[in-house]
């Protein structure tokens, strides 16, 4: 604005006093910040592309700082140019600090100065030289970013202009473009020439590779449908010739594609088959399942590929990863992508498991589910659970799979607590009998072969003994 009205003053002198003389001014170097904000936005844009992760993005509170230093810059150049001409190849740097920026973007010395960081590894800041924490330190932008103005003379522009426009013919140069505007079709529908044909059309329909690898076989069906795509919205057949031709390459790619298909799916009816799991080579060996008989013979055993048993097993794959986001996942985002790896890998625990076994079994899992919830409990500062792609995988030593020693112990540990209280029921009721009145009491006899009995039938010898001194001994405890 400033540079516009010194313009039209001088533009009025002249006018008005044509014999005046006048020194000549200078337009000073600035950078032209939409240009130079527009470059920065494509910079950023790019940038974040290529990165994979939120983390190492450039956010928008970064680019809003970059803006303000390329703001400070371009005032910083003017002033230091009023001083000394400014050389456009060799720019000085930026003085300034962080409390400087946190007052301009209304932030923390904190924020700049992460800001600052992130900038460098990104590239729009080029250097930063430090000076100690008393001054200022020194930025250099990336010169590819700013836009900035040449330096020169108002009479000099003003001759620069006149001299382009009294140029001769001979040395003007003159574009001839060459290329029609028309669009990708032909050019008559009465000759046989095709004219502006898209070659690279062509060139994939030419280029199909069979491939059976299973991470490659989708991107090349991809590619060959987007190319019969094209094909269809930019190449026009209008003449017979043209329609019988196309017709046949239909054909050819129709059978060609039904082979391929065919051939991927006896692959992969041949892979199936190598990897059928048994019960020797079952993943989820590790865990009760290997305790537990899959079928006396082979002729019981349903096939994995049937799809009733895949039906009966996805029940409950589902009822087991809904208690477990329930019981080790509730404080615990979980996208997507994890969860259905937790159904597959769980379902492999099922997989192994016949159908007589399988409500057995289920128990089995939940119970573990909540014993690793306990183990957590003990101790939630020091301890935790995995993701499920680490944690339920079959193969994994610490996972779920090493639940099952826990289990064991926490069955036997049970098992003795349910001894023990039979055992004090049977001392409890002979000494209860021993107290009361012999009008009320039962015979002493009969009592203690009632106790004997019920606590024979256990199976243990060592409780019958302890059992026999609790009654020989009155002042032993229960």
């Amino acid at each position: 604005m400033g540079t516009t009205v010194i313009s039209c003053f001088w533009a009025i002198v002249e006018f008005l006093c044509p014999d005046f003389q006048f020194e000549k001014i200078t337009i000073t170097m600035i950078i032209n910040y939409s240009i130079s904000f527009q470059a920065l936005d494509q910079f950023v844009f790019r940038f974040n592309n290529d990165q994979q992760t939120i983390g190492t993005k450039i956010r928008q509170s970064m680019l809003a700082t970059a803006k303000e230093v390329i703001k400070i810059y371009g005032v910083s150049l003017v002033k230091s140019n009023k001083v000394t001409p400014i050389d456009p190849c060799n720019l000085p740097s930026l003085r300034t600090n962080n409390m400087q920026l946190a007052k301009i973007t209304q932030a923390s010395g904190r924020t700049i100065q992460r800001h600052i960081d992130r900038l460098l590894e990104c590239g729009i800041l080029t250097e930063k030289i430090w000076h100690g924490s008393h001054s200022s330190y020194e930025l250099f932008i990336n010169p590819k970013i700013l836009w900035i103005k040449g330096v020169g003379s108002v009479d000099k522009v003003k001759q620069n202009r006149q001299n382009d426009q009294n140029l001769n013919i001979e040395n003007q140069s003159i574009k001839n473009n060459n290329t029609p505007k028309c669009p990708h079709s032909y050019t008559s529908k009465k000759t046989n020439k095709r004219n502006n044909r898209i070659i690279a059309v062509e060139k994939l329909q030419n280029s199909w590779e069979v491939n059976f690898d299973s991470d490659l076989g989708l991107t090349e069906k991809k590619t060959h449908k987007s190319a019969e795509k094209t094909e269809e919205r930019c190449s026009l057949s209008l003449t017979d010739n043209d329609v019988t031709e196309k017709k046949a390459k239909k054909e050819t790619e129709k059978t060609r594609r039904k082979d391929l298909l065919e051939e991927d799916a006896r692959r992969k009816d041949a892979w199936r088959e190598k990897t059928e799991l048994d019960e020797k080579t079952a993943q989820g060996r590790q865990t009760s399942a290997e305790n537990i008989e899959i079928g006396e013979s082979k002729e019981g055993y349903e096939s994995p590929c049937d799809a009733s048993r895949h039906a009966f097993l996805s029940k409950y794959v589902k009822e087991l990863w809904g208690l477990a986001k329930e019981v080790l996942y509730k404080d615990v985002w979980l996208n997507k992508r994890q969860c259905n790896l937790a159904l597959t890998l769980l379902y492999q625990w099922y997989e192994p498991v016949s159908d007589k076994k399988m409500d057995y079994v289920h128990n089995v899992y939940k119970s573990r589910i909540h014993i690793a919830r306990d183990y957590v409990d003990r101790d939630p500062d020091h301890r935790f659970i995995k993701l499920p792609y680490e944690y339920f995988d079959p193969k994994a030593e610490g996972g779920f799979a090493g639940t099952m020693p826990w289990y064991q112990a926490d069955k036997r540990h049970k098992e003795g607590l349910k001894l023990k209280k039979v055992l004090r029921e049977e001392i409890r009721k002979f000494r209860n009998n021993e107290k009361k009145d012999t009008t009320e009491a039962q015979p002493r006899l009969t009592v203690f072969r009632e106790c004997e009995q019920r606590i024979g039938k256990l199976g243990i010898p060592e409780l019958l003994s302890k059992f026999y001194a609790a009654v020989l001994d009155p002042k032993l405890k229960e």
